[in-house]
């Protein structure tokens, strides 16, 4: 294992297919984790399935659900109008299939996907063995799979950011800085709350150095005007949705009110999803060396930013997260190098230790992977979803019902039929087990199986999921006759009267 660099040769223009084997290993093995942990169905925050398929499915089929984001334009139409193209096309493909679900998840899955080879060309600064590792760590963690085949603007905003750190380089050609300062602004466009640690990285690279700056406004200006364009062809002034956004989330202070933590949130958060593993993490990401300073001041710079915001989820962290790990599976060859360095039994550089290290690595996820936090978290939405695709392919159900706490799951995105969607409780009537007269307003409905059975409900047509997310799907004769009391508890509607 020397201490050769590929990565900037490729960046040069080499063929992909003169990359070594085990980069193709390392890149089939992610691919596969993230074929597995792939589905359709499944959504791990509400604002994938309501802010951007269910944007997307309106801008293709001409109606879905209004959440107050896109009802006081907080939001740009950035990310549905990129999913909303596939969606058209899988429904081309397979009308009245899935294909319209697939295609566009499964699209920016493989896009998110760019994180691994970048992983490689960021280690590869150093060595062939730092550049496997930090590909092997990306390609294997569980966050980095999981993150990786949802639909959310975090995971698409690092899997911009990550190449422009592979092209931006000094003495990189201009094509190359044009093409990173490209990338950055759409990181900072698909996620604007990254923008502030984007630009931080821009200076530590650029300097004072005019002809890198003037590639990267090259490359960039076009993605604000862009950005620009889209709000106007949507109706917006340019950019009008950062500062309404800024306005209702922190100078009203909306999103702390909504859902506000504690200010120790994030450190609980990195021990609760990293474990004992955070430690050692932590500690091996300061051994990167000062080559990748500007990264490690970057993700810093992004967790100080979020620090500031009132409302905090583990997701908002995940660009320095993963930042973070690259720069700590490097950490850990230098690492590795010093605990070996003179030993007989053993070469730092060699075969032997970096299998270790890799091996060292995918325990710990592995090991993650098995704890509740990710094996319930990650996993324990889909069912509803898939039982509502179901109830809807019967052209006798005319409306359907629904627990309210599984909103984000029936949504249009994945129920894909025009008709009304009503959310029931189950201890406050109209209830899951006692609907009532509102229940002459549909004939299916998705109740969790610890509930009792829905009056007047008599056949159950499928169940699924595990535990307390066990749902089973019921229907009953006859059509549907919405009325006051259903009214209600329609969908849009309990949306608009909770102002969300």
């Amino acid at each position: 294992m020397g201490k050769r660099s590929v990565g900037s040769k490729t960046a040069s223009g080499t063929s992909m297919r003169a990359l070594p084997a085990i980069f193709w290993v390392v890149l089939f093995v992610g691919i596969v984790l993230r074929v597995v942990a792939f589905d359709p169905y499944t959504a791990h925050h509400p604002d994938e399935s309501f802010q951007y398929l269910e944007q997307a499915h309106r801008i293709v089929f001409g109606y879905g659900v209004v959440p107050w984001e896109f009802r006081y334009f907080i939001r740009s139409w950035l990310i549905p109008l990129v999913v909303a193209g596939p969606m058209q096309v899988g429904e081309w493909l397979q009308p009245g299939g899935i294909a319209y679900l697939v295609l566009p998840r499964a699209l920016v899955a493989a896009f998110n996907s760019i994180t691994i080879i970048a992983a490689w060309f960021i280690g590869a600064r150093v060595s062939r063995q730092h550049a496997i590792v930090a590909m092997a760590v990306v390609a294997v963690w569980v966050e980095s799979v999981l993150f990786s085949v949802q639909t959310l603007s975090e995971s698409m905003a690092i899997a911009c950011f990550l190449p422009a750190v592979v092209l931006l380089r000094p003495g990189a050609r201009l094509r190359w800085i044009v093409m990173a300062g490209f990338l950055m602004a759409l990181a900072g466009l698909l996620r604007f709350q990254f923008a502030p640690a984007i630009a931080v990285y821009a200076v530590l690279v650029a300097g004072r150095d005019v002809r890198m700056w003037k590639g990267l406004l090259i490359g960039g200006v076009p993605v604000v005007l862009g950005g620009g364009a889209i709000d106007l062809a949507m109706g917006l002034s340019p950019y009008e949705w950062i500062v309404t956004n800024y306005q209702m989330n922190i100078a009203q202070d909306r999103m702390r009110k909504i859902g506000g933590v504690s200010h120790t949130q994030y450190l609980f958060d990195i021990m609760r999803f990293w474990g004992v593993a955070a430690p050692f993490i932590l500690m091996t990401s300061l051994l990167a060396g000062k080559a990748f300073r500007p990264l490690l001041i970057v993700a810093l710079v992004n967790i100080v930013v979020h620090q500031l915001i009132g409302h905090k989820e583990w997701r908002y962290l995940w660009f320095s997260m993963q930042i973070l790990l690259i720069l700590a599976a490097i950490g850990s060859v230098n690492l590795a190098g010093m605990t070996l360095f003179g030993r007989r039994f053993a070469r730092p550089s060699g075969n032997a230790v970096t299998a270790g290290i890799v091996a060292v690595w995918s325990a710990i996820s592995l090991q993650l992977s098995m704890t509740d936090t990710f094996r319930l978290d990650w996993r324990s939405t889909g069912q509803p979803s898939r039982l509502a695709a179901l109830a809807v392919r019967d052209p006798r159900v005319c409306g359907l019902g629904g627990h309210r706490p599984q909103n984000i799951e029936l949504g249009y995105a994945f129920v894909h039929k025009r008709l009304p969607v009503y959310l029931l409780r189950n201890e406050v009537r109209p209830s899951m087990s006692h609907p009532g007269e509102a229940a002459a307003a549909f004939n299916a409905i998705i109740v969790r199986s610890t509930f009792a059975r829905p009056e007047n409900f008599s056949t159950r047509v499928a169940c699924g999921g595990s535990g307390d997310k066990h749902v089973c799907l019921y229907t009953r004769p006859g059509g549907c006759v919405p009325n006051a009391a259903s009214a209600t508890i329609e969908h849009q509607a309990l949306l608009m009267k909770a102002d969300m």
